[in-house]
């Protein structure tokens, strides 16, 4: 069997955890607060003929910040089954 050519790099990462926050830094945090507060102040200054392309652009900036959330919890399952595998072969 032939040396894993990656282990010395993988030694230096870690699995943070669900329950680490991992991904959401401070200015990760910040920028979606303003990007919430961009879209409050938006849709309360919408007029009413603009009021129906308001709630759609409202709910594709939902439907981002839902697929962010679903690609950091693939990725972190993704990483767990990647050191499964790289206990095995050890």
């Amino acid at each position: 069997m032939q040396p894993n050519p990656w282990r010395s790099v993988r030694l230096h990462l870690h699995d943070p955890g669900p329950a680490s926050g991992a991904g959401l830094s401070r200015g990760v945090i910040a920028l979606l607060v303003v990007a919430i507060l961009a879209v409050v102040t938006g849709f309360c200054c919408l007029t009413e003929g603009l009021f129906e392309i308001g709630l759609i652009a409202t709910g594709v900036f939902i439907a981002i910040g839902a697929r962010i959330c679903q690609a950091r919890e693939q990725h972190q399952a993704l990483y767990r089954l990647l050191q499964q595998i790289d206990e095995r072969q050890t």
